[in-house]
C-alpha cells in the first residue's frame, strides 16, 4: 500500500499596487498557509535542514552560490538561498518528469541529500533581481536651475538668478531727456529693478566709455575703458553708490564691453542674462554683432538683450541685429519711464518662465517616481513569483517521492517541510522587499515634488508680488 500523499496548497499572495498618480501604498501582509501547509510546518527551526549539507557517498553535487564580490553588506541567509546557481529545469525550462528521473539519478541518501538534489534541478535564476532589489536606489535626477531669461528651460537646466547689467557711458548719454540726463534717467531704472529682483539674485554692473573724454584727444582711453564698477547681492547698497558715481564722458566701445561681460557671469552658472543699455552704435571701430554672438556661443551661454534709449531708427536697426546675434531682444525706450515698463515686462516673461519651468519639473518628478515605483514592483513581484514556482516545483517532487515509495515517511515530509519553508520565506523576502522599495521611490517623489512646487510657486509669486509693486 502506497504511503497516502501530503496535499500542499501553494502559498499565493498578489499586492495590489495603485499606479494612479502614485499615491497608494502597496504593502500587503503575506497570506497566511493553508492547514495542510500549516500542519505540515508545525516542526520547530531546529529540525531544518540545510541546503548545503555535504554530500555522502551519493552523486549529488554541492550547490554552486552565486558570486558576488562587490556586495554591499553581508547578506542575510534568505537573500544567499536565491544565490546558487540555477538549475537545469529552473522557470520556463521546468520538466517534471525530467527533474524528477535526474534527482533519482543522484541516488541521494539523506533527507539533506534530497533537498539539495531537487534544489540543484530547480533553483530559480534570482541573480539580477536579488542585487537589483538590494541596490535600488529611489533617487530621481536633479532638479534643474530655475530659469533667469524669462524662458522655460528645456533639456539643459539654465543659470542660476545672475544678471549681467551693461551701462553705456559715454559722452551722448549725458544729453537731456524727458526726466533728466538720460544717464539719469537710465541710472534711476536700474536701480529700482535692482530694488525687486527676488530674493537671492546677484547682478553686475559694467560700465564701458567712462575714461577719457568725447573728443579726438580722448578717444583712445575712451575706446579702451570698460569696468565692473558693482557685483554681488543685487539688494546690496553698493550697487547704489556705484551707480551714484557713473560719469558719461567717453566714445562708445561696445563691442569690448560685451566681449568682456563674459567675465562678469559666476563660473558656477550655465548660463545667464546680459542686458546691455545704449543710446547709441559702436564708435571704437569693433564688431558688436560679432562680440554679441560670440558671447552667446561662449560655454556660459548667456542671452543678451539690448536696450536702445533714444535712439534712431538706423541705429535701432543695427541694435537689434546685435540683439538677434546674442541670442536675445532688442527694446526700444524713449525715457527712464519706459525703461522702468521694460523691466515690469521682463517680470512677465519670468513669472511664465517659473510656472513653465514648474510644470515641466514636476512633469518630469512625476515620471521619474513612477518609473521607479514601477522598478520596485516588477523586481520584487519577479522574485516574489519565481519563489512561489520554484517551492511549489519542489514540493511535488517531494510529493511523488513519497507517492512512488522511494523514501518513507519520515524523509518524505522533512523534504517536503524544507520546500514549503524555503518556498515562504523566499517569498516573503521578496514581497518585503518590494513594498519597501517602493515605499522609498514613493516619498523620494514626493518630497521632490513638492520641492519643485514651493519654489517655482515662490519664485512665481516674487515676480508677481514686483510687477505689481507690492
Amino acid at each position: 500500500m502506497k504511503v497516502s500523499r501530503v496535499v500542499a496548497v501553494a502559498l499565493a499572495g498578489a499586492v495590489l499596487l495603485a499606479a494612479c498618480d502614485g499615491d497608494a501604498d502597496p504593502g500587503a501582509d503575506a497570506p497566511a498557509p493553508t492547514a495542510g501547509e500549516a500542519a505540515a510546518a508545525t516542526t520547530g527551526p531546529d529540525d531544518a535542514v540545510t541546503t548545503t549539507a555535504p554530500p555522502g557517498s551519493s552523486a549529488v553535487p554541492e550547490l554552486v552560490p552565486v558570486a558576488w564580490p562587490d556586495a554591499p553588506r553581508e547578506l542575510t541567509e534568505v537573500e544567499q538561498e536565491f544565490l546558487y546557481a540555477p538549475g537545469p529545469y529552473a522557470g520556463e525550462a521546468y520538466d517534471e518528469e525530467a527533474a524528477y528521473q535526474a534527482v533519482l539519478a543522484m541516488e541521494p541518501g539523506s533527507a539533506a541529500e534530497w533537498q539539495r538534489a531537487i534544489q540543484s534541478q530547480v533553483q530559480g535564476d534570482y541573480a539580477e533581481d536579488v542585487q537589483a532589489a538590494i541596490l535600488f536606489d529611489p533617487s530621481l535626477s536633479e532638479v534643474s536651475d530655475g530659469p533667469t531669461q524669462g524662458e522655460a528651460p528645456e533639456v539643459e537646466a539654465v543659470g542660476s538668478n545672475h544678471f549681467a547689467v551693461v551701462l553705456d557711458a559715454s559722452g551722448s548719454m549725458s544729453a537731456q531727456g524727458r526726466g533728466g540726463t538720460r544717464m539719469t534717467e537710465a541710472t534711476s531704472a536700474i536701480a529700482d529693478f535692482a530694488d525687486t529682483l527676488p530674493e537671492g539674485s546677484t547682478l553686475s554692473l559694467r560700465i564701458f566709455g567712462q575714461e577719457g573724454d568725447n573728443t579726438d584727444a580722448g578717444k583712445a582711453e575712451s575706446c579702451a575703458s570698460s569696468e565692473v564698477v558693482f557685483e554681488g547681492d543685487a539688494a546690496g547698497q553698493g550697487l547704489q553708490q556705484a551707480l551714484a558715481q557713473v560719469q558719461p564722458v567717453g566714445w562708445t566701445p561696445l563691442a569690448r564691453a560685451v566681449t568682456a561681460s563674459a567675465a562678469d557671469i559666476p563660473e558656477d552658472a550655465s548660463d545667464g542674462i546680459v542686458y546691455v543699455v545704449t543710446d547709441g552704435l559702436e564708435s571704437c571701430g569693433g564688431d558688436p554683432v560679432q562680440a554679441a554672438e560670440d558671447l552667446a556661443g561662449s560655454g556660459i551661454e548667456p542671452v543678451v538683450n539690448v536696450i536702445g534709449f533714444e535712439v534712431g531708427d538706423a541705429d535701432q536697426q543695427a541694435l537689434r541685429a546685435m540683439a538677434e546675434a546674442g541670442g536675445g531682444e532688442f527694446t526700444d525706450v524713449g525715457s527712464g519711464a519706459d525703461l522702468e515698463e521694460y523691466w515690469a515686462q521682463e517680470y512677465s516673461r519670468m513669472m511664465d518662465a517659473w510656472s513653465e519651468w514648474r510644470r515641466a519639473e514636476l512633469e518630469r518628478v512625476q515620471d521619474e517616481g513612477r518609473a521607479s515605483m514601477a522598478e520596485a514592483s516588477e523586481v520584487g513581484q519577479r522574485l516574489m513569483d519565481g519563489a512561489q514556482d520554484e517551492g511549489e516545483r519542489a514540493m511535488d517532487l517531494a510529493s511523488r517521492l513519497q507517492d512512488e515509495e522511494v523514501v518513507d515517511r519520515a524523509t518524505g515530509n522533512e523534504v517536503w517541510r524544507w520546500a514549503l519553508d524555503r518556498k515562504n520565506e523566499m517569498w516573503r523576502w521578496a514581497l518585503d522587499r518590494k513594498n519597501s522599495n517602493w515605499r522609498a521611490a514613493y516619498r523620494e517623489q514626493t518630497r521632490t515634488w513638492r520641492e519643485v512646487y514651493d519654489e517655482g510657486s515662490a519664485r512665481w509669486s516674487e515676480y508677481y508680488r514686483q510687477q505689481r509693486g507690492d
